[in-house]
């Protein structure tokens, strides 16, 4: 490729000039014993002796999702975010026992996460601590987590800023405001019944399949918003009727009511709304900003035959410091003529569904401004269940059915949460670090000799996906891969080892082995290993990233699906090898060597490997020949050492890792800019 040929003309060159004076460097700094005559400020660290320089490390996540009777919920995808940065570390999805107990190494400068499953039915965050290497949490059923706060801008979710008006002002929303008893601080009422409705985790299946997260349900299931459909309560007979709470969404306290009108004269002008019932002063989860659980059940009345109930949402309507119901950011009608929209077509902010295997009806809100942006149209912000006795006395006329749950590939995950729908063997991606965004790995490449701690002579960036069946076991790996910098004399490769044979391998494409240094064996892995051994590529100037497609990509299948506990986490045992000698490896601190080592190299000059005592690539100054930094690293200019550009790395590093953890990350007063590559 022409661009190509020309950017390594100009790399070479540069290349050549920092070779120059890496080599002047070099020689100035004369190798008496395995040492150097001049301390460079890394070696002049104290060091702990069993500091390992991890900016990961490895957590156990349990996490639960359960009925209201205390069943599991199967196939429910969980996103796992750092709190409060909002990185994404881990996504998995619940086995037949409701449960995801998986291993990942996630950044060292992580205490708290947010757990998110996006599942109708559960509350759709909690903020957990990490304690003791362990993220755990329960989501719905009788343990149900208390998380350890709220997201601090949902901390008392969005005040309001209107009371009611009395009858006397002007206003289009002038009604009287009538309860159905007190309530606690938090909106929970006094007046719920006993005894909560069971909520199935096959009903809740079957909800999020017709009203998933974050979907536009006109574009999913466009029936439901046809203008003709009733989203009213028409009494045929009369009836004792109750609502049921199942689920909320939403960044707002909401508050629900409802309205009555004769069957015969649907209002059509709010005025003719006299009063209003409050049935739910707050719709809100316990440990989300409220006390509700899923299955809360109030009954609203007894009706005669000919009534109509119509349902009002006051948007943001619970002020959670006073504990009352006030006005609101908008008030939503389920008469789409009352609604504050000017587009006749968005004024729908409730539908009503169905569900006839139960006899009860869905009804769901959205509680945005439909004109807005932000506005997602998934009608799940707020849900409840509408049932009576006589269980036939609400009537079913012109109210859609609910959609039983689509599972194409019968891997037992709906299609709506499944990414890979019509294939039985796939159902999630997880990405390392993240979906649009790369890791580093940075070498000294020297080694047994010590370097000039610059961290530049090869920094190579990578993305991992594994792709996990239902069962969270891994069916295919694959790895995105550049060169980002080399500003080093020695030509070298790159590869990474896991834990597991190389039989268990099926397939490997995508590596780039020009110069006939490495040996592969049929399926792909190098030969003569005990372990998998991938080799991406035998010479990194041949992987300089000038273009998006000199991004290598590598693909990697198994034999049989591997559990991640025993693949473990990327970039699992990542080293550079040179080109001319593959048995000169550099791995990250007490990372064992591959088989291809050469083993007289070990703990000569300034290495003080001993394999006796499991310790590898550590200097005799206790320092590393690499880094794994858990994303995108601004690697420091030739001949400056990482502390100089890095101005809490020592800190780090003297600390055993226990303060500044995010020393690596861009934040203010930081990083001295003057000793960084301005390179992104």
């Amino acid at each position: 490729m022409k661009t190509r040929f020309y950017y390594k003309i100009c790399y070479m060159a540069t290349l050549v000039f920092v070779m120059t004076s890496c080599f002047n460097k070099i020689d100035d700094n004369i190798i008496i014993n395995g040492t150097t005559a001049t301390k460079t400020k890394m070696e002049e660290m104290n060091v702990p002796a069993n500091f390992n320089f991890s900016t990961t490390g490895e957590i156990k996540f349990d996490i639960g999702t359960f009925d209201n009777t205390n069943k599991p919920i199967k196939g429910v995808v969980v996103a796992v975010y750092s709190y409060p940065e909002d990185k994404l570390l881990l996504k998995g999805i619940t086995s037949t026992n409701g449960l995801i107990q998986l291993n990942q190494n996630i950044p060292t400068y992580v205490k708290k996460v947010a757990i998110r499953p996006d599942f109708i039915g559960l509350p759709s965050e909690f903020i957990v601590n990490v304690n003791n290497n362990i993220i755990k949490a329960t989501f719905g059923g009788k343990n149900q987590t208390i998380p350890s706060e709220l997201r601090e801008n949902n901390q008392e979710k969005k005040l309001n800023k209107r009371s009611f008006r009395s009858p006397n002002e002007t206003d289009e929303d002038d009604f009287s405001i009538t309860t159905l008893g007190k309530w606690s601080k938090t909106g929970v009422p006094t007046y719920l019944e006993n005894t909560r409705d069971d909520i199935s985790s096959a009903s809740l299946i079957n909800i999020n399949a017709n009203l998933p997260e974050h979907k536009n349900v006109k574009i999913l299931n466009p029936n439901f918003m046809n203008s003709s459909n009733k989203n009213t309560l028409a009494i045929t007979e009369e009836a004792d009727v109750w609502i049921t709470f199942v689920h909320e969404g939403t960044n707002w306290t909401n508050s629900l009511g409802f309205y009555t009108f004769d069957l015969n004269k649907h209002p059509t002008k709010k005025s003719e709304i006299s009063t209003v019932k409050i049935i739910f002063p707050n719709v809100s989860y316990n440990g989300s900003g409220g006390g509700l659980t899923s299955g809360d059940k109030v009954k609203i009345g007894r009706f005669k035959a000919g009534t109509g109930i119509g349902f009002v949402l006051f948007a943001g309507g619970f002020n959670t410091s006073k504990g009352e119901v006030e006005k609101g950011e908008y008030i939503h009608y389920s008469h789409d003529i009352l609604n504050i929209e000017s587009t006749g077509s968005l004024r729908r902010h409730l539908i009503a569904l169905n569900e006839s295997a139960t006899n009860r009806l869905l009804l769901c809100f959205e509680d945005r401004n439909r004109q807005e942006d932000e506005t997602d149209n998934d009608f799940n912000d707020a849900i409840f269940f509408a049932t009576s006795n006589p269980v036939k006395s609400i009537s079913k006329d012109d109210i859609p059915n609910i959609i039983t749950k689509i599972d194409n590939d019968n891997d037992g995950v709906a299609d709506t949460d499944d990414e890979y729908p019509n294939d039985a063997n796939k159902v999630v991606s997880n990405y390392i670090p993240a979906k649009n965004a790369y890791s580093s790995l940075a070498f000294e490449d020297l080694w047994p000799s010590k370097g000039d701690y610059d961290m530049n002579d090869l920094v190579v960036n990578y993305q991992f996906q594994e792709v996990f069946n239902a069962n969270n076991e891994i069916v295919e790996l694959n790895a995105k891969v550049y060169v980002k910098v080399i500003l080093a004399k020695i030509l070298n490769g790159w590869g990474f080892q896991m834990p597991i044979a190389p039989s268990l391998v099926k397939s490997v494409s995508g590596q780039s082995l020009l110069y006939k240094v490495i040996t592969n064996s049929s399926n792909g892995t190098e030969s003569g290993q005990d372990y998998a051994t991938i080799i991406a590529f035998d010479n990194a100037i041949d992987q300089i990233k000038s273009e998006k497609s000199d991004t290598l990509n590598i693909k990697i299948t198994f034999n049989s699906p591997i559990k991640k506990s025993v693949l473990g986490t990327p970039p699992y045992n990542p080293f550079i090898f040179q080109k001319n000698a593959r048995g000169n490896e550099v791995h990250l601190m007490n990372m064992s060597p591959t088989q291809k080592i050469n083993k007289t190299l070990l703990g000569s000059l300034n290495d003080r490997s001993n394999s006796g005592a499991n310790t590898f690539y550590k200097s005799d100054a206790k320092l590393p020949w690499g880094l794994n930094i858990p994303e995108n690293f601004t690697y420091p200019l030739e001949g400056k050492e990482i502390l100089e550009g890095y101005l809490f790395f020592k800190n780090w590093v003297q600390s055993g890792g226990s303060s500044n953890s995010d020393w690596y990350i861009n934040k203010p007063g930081y990083r001295n800019a003057t000793k960084l590559s301005k390179l992104k």
